[in-house]
């Protein structure tokens, strides 16, 4: 059994106002299932147990969200619901001004609930708070009929952070989730992406890069259910491990039996830069549908000798050659982000991060 006192003592430290009755269940919740370890498959290669310490900070907590649980609430839903600080509640509708950015933000634990009304086409950022010492960030997101969301999350966090974001997104006939997510650091960080295809012709497109050095877990989660018909999935993965850091990249794809002409692809790549930095991908494939379209595949490598040496032979010192060649590595998930200002930003990030000695403008 769990010793997680830390927490006992943060709820009993918090006011009566605050402790309603949805925040008690999920605290109890929370108590009786304990932090996942890695005892669980889906948890086979991230340790949490250095968060059993940690204290949430109970000075951030509001009541102005529904800390409701889902039927298949883990210990992660139920520590956001206990602890939540507060978060989005919005529908973005066609009266929302053209081009917005819907941030969804701030300290502390977060929840967040945002709804595309049919045929609107909206550009969301989900942020982490890069100082905080543990915080968990969840979304649900649900798309009507036809409509387009641009998701985007960006991670660059201290050294000393802890971060868990889960999204949950359900979609609606013709409705499509744009998704580019970059990870640059952080002690520990975990990100799950679990999409529900519920509308014929819905599509889920992903781009996703990840850089780990120094000590640093990075764990990106993903699982897309075909439910309906027609409906599409891509995913284009690229991950680097440098020094003593771990990478994980999970990707499930199941087709369920009305998933019937289901168009599916993921491609996951791994670069491995030091003799002591892992990474484990594991693409997954479930089909129980007969009329399908589904690929997926893993490699691994390491920067090409000839390609660097060639870089040196032109006079270009290792350290500068190696970066570039890394940057050439991470450039095909970046250069097809769709969002002008975002693939620009994540860009200037990436070549500053890998400590290419170029003008990111040119790349943008």
């Amino acid at each position: 059994m769990q010793t997680l006192e830390t927490y006992e003592k943060a709820f009993a430290a918090l006011p009566s106002s605050l402790r309603s009755e949805q925040r008690q269940a999920a605290f109890d919740h929370f108590m009786s299932k304990g932090l996942p370890t890695r005892q669980s498959e889906s948890w086979k290669y991230t340790d949490l147990s250095r968060l059993k310490s940690l204290a949430p900070d109970i000075s951030l907590i509001k009541n102005d969200v529904s800390l409701e649980l889902s039927s298949d609430a883990d210990a992660i839903e139920s520590l956001n619901a206990a602890f939540c600080s507060g978060g989005l509640d919005e529908v973005v509708t066609s009266d929302t001004p053209s081009g917005q950015v819907v941030l969804a933000s701030g300290a502390g634990h977060r929840r967040h609930r945002i709804r595309v009304a049919a045929n609107v086409s909206a550009v969301i950022a989900l942020d982490i708070d890069p100082a905080a010492d543990f915080q968990t960030v969840l979304l649900d997101l649900h798309l009507e009929a036809g409509s387009k969301v641009y998701l985007h999350r960006f991670h660059k966090a201290s050294s000393s952070s802890r971060h868990i974001t889960r999204v949950r997104a359900s979609l609606d006939r013709d409705s499509l989730l744009d998704a580019s997510t970059i990870d640059l650091g952080g002690m520990l960080s975990r990100h799950e992406l679990n999409v529900d295809l519920v509308g014929p012709g819905s599509e889920i497109r992903l781009r996703s890069l990840f850089v780990c050095s120094d000590k640093e877990h990075i764990d990106n989660q993903t699982r897309f259910d075909h439910r309906a018909p027609h409906c599409t999935s891509y995913e284009n993965i690229r991950g680097m491990a440098r020094d003593t850091s771990r990478g994980v990249f999970n990707g499930r794809i199941v087709v369920h039996p009305e998933g019937q002409k289901t168009d599916s692809e993921q491609r996951i790549a791994s670069l491995i830069l030091s003799p002591k930095a892992e990474i484990d991908a594991k693409p997954e494939l479930e089909i129980y549908a007969d009329d399908v379209k589904c690929a997926h595949g893993a490699t691994f490598g390491q920067i090409d000798d000839k390609a660097l040496f060639y870089l040196r032979s032109r006079g270009i010192p290792e350290a500068e050659a190696r970066a570039l060649l890394t940057l050439a590595f991470a450039m095909e998930p970046l250069r097809k982000i769709p969002h002008d200002a975002f693939r620009q930003s994540m860009i200037a990030h990436v070549v500053k991060h890998l400590g290419a000695n170029i003008d990111d403008t040119v790349l943008a």
